[in-house]
């Protein structure tokens, strides 16, 4: 009997690599679990339409991830608790292993009464596993007037109380995401080197290791990414991000499907 048979893998049509959706449709055949491709209408709150008599394991969008996270009953196949996938409580859990471990948790509204030089540079990004914007350094006169123009926008998902992560920039020559199944790394890919995007599947021995020494000590779900860079002659934890989102870059994507539901069809 095919213990995958009561489960499927619910995609995203219209993602930004079309070739991983192919090799996602690939892998669930090989290991004969249902694939379903869905569209999403950007910027709504439409559900997409695809049946419900099986267990669902879902891949797209933040937006796609946020309906999902909206309805209970479905998301035991979206990996993720938005309290506990944030970047105060990896610098709480792992402290001294993260890159960041000095930076600060404040609000927009405090950042900007801080008495920064103007021409101080700052590393900032959101508290939350969101895309509300790009982790980036700017000196801080910029982050105040980039910040006064977001909100302008309408639909920014950034407020005066909008928590971020605020700390010195870091010189990082490699990063690595790691697809993390039950405490143990199951794909790899580098992504960027001297901040220039580089794809190269896999990953040394030593951030496996690295990555699952950490896991021994904490983890935000029983299914993740972790994403660590090499900063000097050391390894850090840079974020953990929902795997339901996280690009593949040149990770073994038949390897993450297999891994993933397989520990998905034990929860039932």
């Amino acid at each position: 009997m095919n213990r995958y048979n009561t489960l499927q893998w619910v995609v995203q049509r219209m993602l930004t690599d079309s070739n991983d959706i192919q090799k996602i449709r690939e892998a669930c055949e090989a290991i004969s679990v249902d694939f379903i491709e869905v569209d999403i209408i950007p910027f709504t709150d439409q559900f997409p339409d695809f049946p419900l008599d099986k267990q669902s394991i879902f891949y797209g969008s933040t937006n796609f991830m946020n309906l999902v996270y909206a309805h209970p009953k479905l998301s035991k196949g979206l990996f993720l608790d938005k309290k506990i996938f944030t970047m105060e409580n990896y610098l709480m859990q792992w402290q001294s292993y993260m890159l960041n471990s000095t930076a600060l948790v404040v609000t927009f509204q405090e950042l900007m009464d801080m008495h920064y030089d103007e021409e101080q540079l700052l590393f900032i990004r959101p508290n939350e596993d969101s895309k509300a914007f790009a982790g980036e350094t700017r000196p801080f006169k910029d982050i105040t007037d980039w910040y006064h123009r977001l909100t302008q926008i309408e639909n920014t998902n950034l407020s005066l109380e909008t928590k971020i992560i605020v700390g010195e920039p870091y010189n990082i020559q490699k990063e690595w995401r790691l697809w993390i199944v039950d405490k143990k790394v199951v794909a790899a890919s580098q992504y960027r080197e001297y901040f220039k995007l580089k794809k190269v599947e896999g990953c040394p021995p030593e951030v496996t290791a690295f990555a699952e020494q950490r896991c021994q000590e904490y983890t935000p779900h029983a299914v993740f990414v972790m994403d660590i860079g090499l900063c000097g002659d050391s390894l850090y934890i840079i974020e953990c991000n929902c795997m339901n989102s996280a690009g593949f870059y040149k990770a073994d994507i038949a390897q993450i499907i297999h891994s993933v539901t397989d520990s998905f069809a034990t929860m039932f």
